[in-house]
């Protein structure tokens, strides 16, 4: 049987893809390699709190992605969900109708051997498989690259590194529960927003610029319990103890990009994407993490609008549309 649509990924973006594409009456299957949904927001990011949905203030990752799939209208007959699923290898073949329409259609292999036709292809696969850049080489049970449950850290002396986004807004969260935050970054400069790093300051959160890590100095049961640092410029050091670390350093990446098919890519693996959402493959589209267009935002609410708008051109094409259907 030949589907409208093949997802890849069920993170925030492909969650969103696959709602629509189920209210748009598309057929399907969306594929995740990961035993659950929510991607890199349930992965690493789960307690920290999502600022920028509209009418909602403030939202736990995992209490929206969680939100998002049961918005869904898990309908099998229309679009399957399977996890721990992944796709081996996408082969271009003749369409079996409507030749001029078309041009492509996909004859998709999985990981478990089994192959599927699918008129139109949706990637939606974010950064791809990622790993936590480490602090150190040994891992301690104190040394977090993710939070899961906030309770372990309350009234606790917490340090922080990294100098992003991600590590202000930690440091934003933990300083209402915690004993003590410090954020430590190798750089004079931040590249967080502005607002939040005042914020931290103005909340109680210490500031270490221009420090690095050099190794822990103490430790005792597999718990690291002291850290040396030291400045970049003068390389004068500090000692620092502490009950937890949370490491945002970022991630290190791997990502199948499909070579067989030759999708352009930049040079950061990013699928190019026309106007549409198109890859240079016709018939395979990108959204997300995973893709990129000289005005891109990287940015959940991107994500949201480049599925919807990937599923609203392929469900045009599907159901022979003259233009698109507005989704209301």
């Amino acid at each position: 049987m030949v589907k409208d649509i093949l997802i890849i990924g069920c993170g925030p973006t492909g969650l969103y893809a696959w709602k629509m594409a189920v209210d748009l009456g598309l057929t399907g299957t969306i594929v995740e390699a990961k035993s659950t949904y929510g991607g890199q927001v349930m992965s690493m990011y789960p307690e920290k709190y999502i600022y920028n949905f509209p009418a909602i203030p403030k939202i736990i990752g995992k209490d929206a992605m969680h939100s998002m799939f049961d918005a869904v209208n898990k309908d099998i007959s229309k679009i399957d969900l399977l996890f721990n699923k992944s796709v081996k290898q996408i082969k271009a073949i003749q369409p079996l109708e409507e030749i001029q329409l078309y041009e492509n259609w996909f004859e998709v292999e999985f990981d478990d051997k089994s192959k599927e036709v699918y008129k139109r292809i949706l990637i939606s696969d974010g950064i791809g498989t990622f790993k936590p850049i480490p602090l150190c080489e040994k891992e301690y049970e104190n040394i977090f690259y993710n939070v899961n449950d906030l309770r372990l850290l309350k009234d606790k002396n917490i340090i922080v590194f990294g100098g992003g986004d991600s590590a202000v807004d930690w440091a934003n969260e933990l300083v209402e529960i915690a004993s003590s935050v410090t954020i430590i970054h190798r750089r004079d400069e931040f590249r967080a927003k502005p607002g939040n790093l005042e914020k931290a300051i103005s909340s109680g959160v210490k500031i270490l610029k221009s420090y690095e890590f050099v190794n822990i100095t103490k430790e005792e049961n597999n718990k690291a319990l002291s850290i040396e640092v030291k400045r970049v410029d003068d390389q004068n050091s500090l000692h620092l103890d502490f009950d937890y670390i949370i490491v945002q350093f970022g991630q290190s990446i791997q990502k199948d990009i499909h070579k067989n098919l030759e999708i352009e890519i930049n040079r950061v693996n990013k699928f190019l994407v026309n106007y549409n959402m198109e890859t240079s493959v016709k018939g395979i589209y990108a959204a997300g993490d995973c893709c990129w267009y000289e005005t891109k935002i990287r940015n959940l609410l991107s994500g949201f609008y480049e599925a919807m708008h990937s599923v609203f051109n392929i469900e045009k094409t599907v159901h022979q549309r003259k233009i698109l259907n507005n989704g209301w």
